[in-house]
């Protein structure tokens, strides 16, 4: 084979080679990804909050009513169990008693008015002193002070005034005696003053706070629960 012949053989050999080689490879080389489309994720439907429903009381079966018709009037509910006797023209109370005549009940429920520009004596409504009232009235939520100047009682009369409630949508400051006077110890004294329609109302009671379940101990759940049924005559 002459030179020229076998130089230009080995050309074309080389050239169909480096041909081979880079077409393998170009061939071997992964294909480019399509691109993915990505889902968008569904988030839950979150139901928006109902408003909540206004608190109502609903009293239990067989409880009775007692309506006051005069010039400070008012209604208040109560278990049929218990006893209602008016006290004089502007007080009425209500006691957990067995209905033994002689018995004395430590724990009852009371409810005073005082129309404005009373003036009968002390001891005419019960559980009212004008001076009293107006010392309560004057008292700052957290002071306690006692109505009485005698020390050797006056821890008896002592008020630390809690902070403000409501009753029958009218703002009533309340107080609070742990020792009330010549009452069994271990009971307590709540006293709302709520002044509304030209009176002051003082509604209070006297509670067992140590469990006792003797005839005639009401506990302090049971009195909220009679006092939050007070409403106003209209």
């Amino acid at each position: 084979m002459s030179v020229d012949i076998q130089r230009t053989y080995l050309l074309t050999r080389w050239l169909v080679l480096l041909s081979l080689f880079f077409g393998g490879v170009a061939g071997c080389a992964p294909a480019s990804p399509s691109p993915v489309a990505l889902a968008t994720p569904t988030l839950p439907v979150v139901p928006s909050p109902s408003p909540a429903a206004p608190l109502e009381t609903t009293l239990p079966a067989g409880w009775e009513s007692y309506e006051n018709q005069a010039q400070c009037g008012y209604t208040i509910d109560y278990p049929s169990e218990m006893r209602g006797a008016s006290q004089g023209t502007y007080s009425w109370i209500l006691s957990p008693g067995t209905g033994e005549p002689t018995e004395v009940v430590p724990n009852f429920v009371y409810v005073s008015v005082i129309p404005d520009g009373f003036q009968g004596e002390v001891g005419e409504v019960y559980n009212y002193d004008p001076v009293a009232v107006e010392t309560l009235l004057s008292m700052q939520v957290g002071e306690g002070k006692s109505l009485h100047d005698n020390p050797a009682v006056a821890q008896g009369f002592t008020y630390t005034r809690l902070p403000d409630t409501t009753l029958d949508n009218q703002a009533a400051q309340m107080y609070e005696n742990t020792q009330p006077w010549e009452f069994p110890p271990g009971t307590k004294e709540i006293r709302y003053l709520l002044q509304a329609n030209g009176c002051t109302y003082l509604i209070g009671g006297y509670m067992d706070t140590t469990g006792s379940t003797q005839p005639g101990a009401m506990n302090e759940e049971r009195f909220n629960q009679i006092i939050t049924t007070f409403r106003l005559k209209p």
